[in-house]
């Protein structure tokens, strides 16, 4: 949130300065350009370049004083720099009155987040329990053979599915400066992903040899190897983040276990 904030101030104090920058440059003109600007009391010609600059202030918030007159080709400056500054001044008025809206927005935005967070974190550590239950069943002979094959095939479609639900989460939001995902949440996410792939190569080591022929496993392996990667590769995650590297070591020994990459 802080961040947005600041976002928008930046973008609102370079509109302002652009403002007054185009102030100041039609002081200049007025100074060096044809024409005759003069006191208004006196008749007598600005010669000071200050004067100039007050004079087009004065114009560019249609307060027109009248302590100085154009006369000549300023005139149609001085409507041009009416029209600009009308223009210029509404947009910042606009920029102003919308930062609440804006924020309002972006709070919305992140509570929506959140919850997709919170939601496909529950569903990583409801495939981690999974994984957990099945190796137990397999280290205590309840399942066996093709039966065994069939339910961890169920339990890997669903991790590969929550595995790219997550990938999609950090990619769509990778160059979003108003979201704001938090360091703690994010590791906790990379490590509930590191943790369900280890566990499913654990699992997968329990099966029998004839489980490199099985299209679904092998299907699944490769769903959750690549969208592994995509989450280290083009995700905008700190490649410094040790739970960061952890799963990108994980992934490559994942792949390593696929039979199609076996020469």
């Amino acid at each position: 949130m802080i961040k947005f904030v600041r976002e928008q101030i930046k973008k609102t104090s370079k509109l302002i300065l652009i403002w007054i920058l185009v102030a100041v440059g039609f002081g200049i003109i007025y100074y060096f350009f044809p024409g005759k600007l003069v006191y208004g009391r006196t008749g007598e010609a600005v010669v000071n370049i200050l004067d100039s600059i007050y004079f087009s202030f004065t114009t560019i918030l249609t307060i027109g004083y009248g302590d100085l007159v154009a006369y000549g080709f300023i005139r149609f400056l001085t409507a041009i720099e009416g029209l600009v500054g009308w223009v210029l001044f509404g947009i910042i008025v606009y920029k102003v009155v919308t930062v609440k809206e804006d924020l309002i927005l972006n709070e919305i935005h992140n509570l929506s987040n959140e919850q997709y967070l919170s939601r496909t974190r529950n569903y990583l550590f409801i495939s981690n329990t999974n994984l957990v239950r099945f190796m137990k069943r397999m280290e205590s002979k309840k399942l066996v053979g093709k039966e065994a094959i069939y339910e961890l095939g169920l339990i890997s479609t669903t991790l590969a599915s929550n595995i790219e639900d997550a990938m999609r989460f950090l990619c769509i939001n990778k160059n979003s400066p108003s979201i704001e995902i938090d360091k703690d949440e994010l590791t906790i996410l990379l490590d509930s992903i590191r943790l369900c792939i280890s566990n499913f190569m654990k699992a997968m080591n329990l099966l029998p040899k004839v489980y490199s022929k099985d299209r679904v496993l092998n299907e699944n392996m490769l769903n959750i190897t690549k969208a592994g990667e995509r989450i280290y590769t083009s995700c905008n995650i700190d490649p410094k983040n040790r739970k960061f590297k952890d799963l990108k070591s994980t992934c490559t020994e994942l792949k390593k276990m696929n039979p199609g990459n076996k020469t």
